[in-house]
Formats: C-alpha cells, sequence, structure tokens
C-alpha cells in the first residue's frame, strides 16, 4: 500500500471530507486506505461521524489527546509506506487530488511533500474576520512562494510524510494547546536535512472561528512559539521566526526593551479591542503578537 490519509478530528462534521475522498479512493483501492481518529468529540458530532465508518476506517478516542498526540496516535493503523495528514474541516476542491499525490510519489522518492491552502473566497461577517484576514495574507502561499521560502512554507494540514521518517521524527507530545506544533516538526526534519517538496495541490481551509477565540488561540501560539525557542536552544529556530528575531532584537537594549514594555501596556489592550471587533490590519496583529511574546519573555 502506498498511501495513508490520515484525518484527526474534533468537533467536526467530517461526512463531506470522508465522501469526496471515498470518491477518488475508489480506483485506487489496493493503494489507498483511508482513516479517521475522533480525539473525544462532542456526542453530538460522534453520533454524525460514525455513519462512514461503512466505508473507511473511523475510531475514537474516550479521553481528548490533543493536536500533536492525535496525530502519533494514527502510527500503529497505518499501512501505506506514506501518510497524507489533512484537517477534518479541510474542504477538498479538486476532484483529481488523490490522483496527484500518488503520480507524484510513484515518479519521486519523497519524504517530505506539502500541498498546500486556499482560503475561501467569499468575505466572512466582521465577526470572523480575523482568522480569514490573516490566513489569507500569511498563511495561504503559492507554491512558488513556498518554494522559495523553505524554512517557513511547512504546515501541517495538508502535507505527506514518509511513515519511516514520521516513525523516527514524530510530533512533540509536550505541545498540548494551539500553535506551533508543525512548526517544531518542520524545524525538526529541516536540521536533519530532510527536504521538503512542494507541489500545487491545495485543500480549501474552512476555519472561520471567531474573532475572540482566534485571538484566544493566538496567545497559546505565541506562548508555544516561547516554550519551543527556550526548550530547543537553537539560534537557526530563532532566526528563522521573524517574530522571535524581532522581539530578540528588542531585548537586547534595555533602553529599547523599556520603552517597548511601556508602550505594550497601552496599546496592547486597544489593539486587542479593535482586532477583535474585526478592525484589521496586518501590522496592527503583528505588533498585537510581538507584544504578547514580549510579556511571555518578561515573566519566563
Amino acid at each position: 500500500m502506498i498511501l495513508s490519509i490520515c484525518i484527526p478530528v474534533y468537533n467536526t462534521d467530517i461526512r463531506p471530507i470522508a465522501s469526496e475522498l471515498h470518491r477518488q479512493i475508489q480506483s485506487y483501492s489496493s493503494e489507498v486506505e483511508l482513516l479517521f481518529l475522533d480525539d473525544a468529540s462532542d456526542d453530538s458530532f460522534k453520533e454524525i461521524n460514525r455513519s462512514i465508518g461503512v466505508f473507511c476506517d473511523y475510531q475514537e478516542l474516550s479521553k481528548n489527546i490533543g493536536r500533536s498526540k492525535i496525530r502519533n496516535a494514527f502510527l500503529p493503523f497505518v499501512k501505506g509506506t506514506h501518510i497524507l495528514f489533512l484537517d477534518g474541516d479541510s474542504i477538498i476542491i479538486r476532484t483529481d487530488f488523490i490522483q496527484k499525490y500518488l503520480q507524484f510519489i510513484q515518479e519521486h522518492s519523497i519524504d517530505l511533500l506539502v500541498g498546500g491552502r486556499e482560503e475561501t473566497t467569499i468575505k466572512p461577517s466582521r465577526s470572523h474576520l480575523l482568522r480569514w484576514e490573516y490566513s489569507r495574507k500569511r498563511e495561504s502561499k503559492t507554491t512558488d512562494e513556498r518554494i522559495a521560502d523553505r524554512t517557513s512554507g511547512f504546515k501541517s494540514n495538508n502535507f505527506i510524510v514518509r511513515k519511516s521518517i514520521f516513525e523516527e521524527n514524530p510530533f512533540d507530545e509536550s505541545i498540548l494547546s494551539y500553535g506551533h506544533e508543525d512548526t517544531l516538526f518542520g524545524f525538526q526534519l529541516y536540521i536533519k536535512g530532510i527536504e521538503c517538496h512542494h507541489i500545487d495541490n491545495p485543500i480549501k481551509n474552512d476555519d472561520l472561528v471567531d474573532n475572540h477565540v482566534f485571538l484566544v488561540k493566538t496567545k497559546d501560539a505565541v506562548s508555544n512559539l516561547w516554550m519551543i525557542s527556550q526548550k530547543l536552544q537553537d539560534a537557526r529556530f530563532n532566526e528563522q521566526q521573524k517574530l522571535l528575531s524581532l522581539a530578540q532584537s528588542i531585548y537586547k537594549s534595555p533602553v529599547t526593551r523599556m520603552i517597548f514594555h511601556w508602550s505594550a501596556q497601552i496599546l496592547q489592550p486597544m489593539l486587542s479591542y479593535l482586532l477583535s471587533k474585526g478592525y484589521f490590519c496586518l501590522w496592527m496583529f503583528d505588533l498585537y503578537r510581538l507584544m504578547e511574546l514580549e510579556r511571555r519573555m518578561r515573566h519566563s
């Protein structure tokens, strides 16, 4: 078997993605398997999702184990030489999505492959604008952009990894909350010399959360970024993360650090209010994240 499609599930209706993938893999029944693992979703979601068990492998965990552990938990069930990880709320937008991946794997010897993502073109309401705008302007990169910036082009919502590589380099299970578990995973493969290939085979992202929720997740992500930096103590990681690099530049000067800290006392609450109301500018969000990172550094 060539490819195992592994999709972690948490409080998401996975019937649309399951049905489309099942349709696409019918011609490759001996080469592709479809696996879903539910991370202790609410009963209402589990009840509607169990119906997919008639045409794929669907299992449920009794206790939530988090974003990193759930991906590692697929390993005992995987039969393919390569694993395709997708998010449960992804939308498959190409009818040849699986065919394109299989063809690339068969024609190239690859250990890591990223297909990319697109944002929905429908602008959401202002209450859900923050996540959409940030993803559209920062995370949804073209294939050429991902190739040009290999150190930051890795995202975990649509990628293939060789099973043997994943067994030796699982996700770090100490990261329990949202954010940057994929950054660490990609960096660890990068420093081991495992090349990340990129192709144009995106999914559509449909993770449009409320602005307030996304700001909370942003704080978690910044906290994880600082925790990873402290754990690695690797200048290469800090240099690749522009937010960390800028924060450390500020900290080099006691005067600059003091001015930034006192400015943050006034500006960060204002930025939080504006962003939560959906008044988005990229520089505002970057400054908010930088101030949150400075706060984490100061209290560590």
